[in-house]
């Protein structure tokens, strides 16, 4: 009976005592999903540098000897769009602490993209060379995206500390997307169209933490966007046609570039090792 006593009592202790050596595991307090959305600390801003390849697939003039007009074909190649920026707001939303300075988090974003086609119809030589026609065709593309995915954080700005100098991110997620593209002819024969899809990507942050928190992020996204489906045709115009049509214009990828600021990081609470509470471990003082 003694026995069976002194394993009750040794049962009552470690359960009693499991409470207070999970506090004990520098895991930081996760608090309700839709608090960290009124909190502006998190909030991110910033800028875009960007490039985007494509294809374009249509009928296009061939030209052969002494810059002689033979006829037209049918032909895909490759394109990268020129002058890609745009713009990123959003925060990302810690949900489950895997240790002392991570967390993984939902990242939640909107994008606004602009970016240009340029010399979309360049004729087809016979030697299997092109060249560029005296009616150039452009294209721009306004896209609106967002982001949504999980991302794997630690250091500065998982738990909003400016004890950690650095930080990183890595994360995947799905970008629903709306774009609005339009063809720049002389005659504007070409009405804009839209479309929508739907992109994963992949990304990878580096932040640092002075003063303010700053972020690189890279972010890649993968699939095809149709972008342009015309049947329309230029019309001589005593050269050739822009194009004899039809073409289609589609989006494989995207490769983003972004600087991003934390402005209100400056109301982090946290700021040096020696002196300050220890809010991810809100059980303990540091001294």
């Amino acid at each position: 009976m003694k026995l069976f006593k002194s394993l009750k009592i040794c049962l009552a202790v470690i359960f009693l005592t499991t409470p207070l050596f999970s506090l004990a595991q520098y895991k930081f307090e996760i608090k309700p999903f839709f608090s960290y959305f009124r909190d502006l600390r998190r909030w991110e801003i910033g800028g875009t540098y960007m490039v985007t390849n494509g294809t374009f697939d249509g009928v296009i003039p061939t030209y052969g000897y002494n810059n002689l007009y033979i006829g037209d074909k049918t032909l895909k190649r490759n394109i990268t769009s020129t002058n890609g920026y745009g713009g990123t707001v959003g925060l990302t939303v810690p949900f489950a602490a895997t240790g002392h300075i991570s967390c993984w988090a939902m990242s939640i974003h909107a994008l606004f993209n602009y970016y240009k086609w340029d010399d979309l119809n360049r004729a087809y030589n016979s030697d299997g060379t092109f060249k560029e026609l005296p009616n150039v065709m452009n294209s721009t593309t306004m896209q609106i995206a967002m982001p949504i995915g999980i991302d794997w954080k630690v250091g500065c700005d998982a738990f909003m500390t400016k004890r950690l100098t650095f930080g990183l991110d890595f994360g995947a997620g799905i970008m629903p997307h709306v774009n609005f593209s339009s063809i720049d002819t002389a005659n504007k024969a070409f009405a804009p169209q839209q479309s929508v899809g739907l992109f994963p990507y992949a990304n990878a942050d580096f932040s640092i933490a002075a003063g303010f928190c700053a972020k690189i992020r890279v972010m890649y996204t993968m699939g095809n966007a149709e972008l342009v489906n015309s049947t329309n045709t230029i019309g001589n115009t005593g050269l050739r046609p822009f194009t004899d049509g039809p073409f289609r214009i589609t989006a494989n990828n995207h490769l983003m570039v972004s600087l991003i600021l934390m402005p209100f990081s400056r109301r982090w609470h946290e700021s040096n090792w020696a002196n300050d509470y220890d809010t991810y471990n809100w059980n303990e003082r540091i001294n």
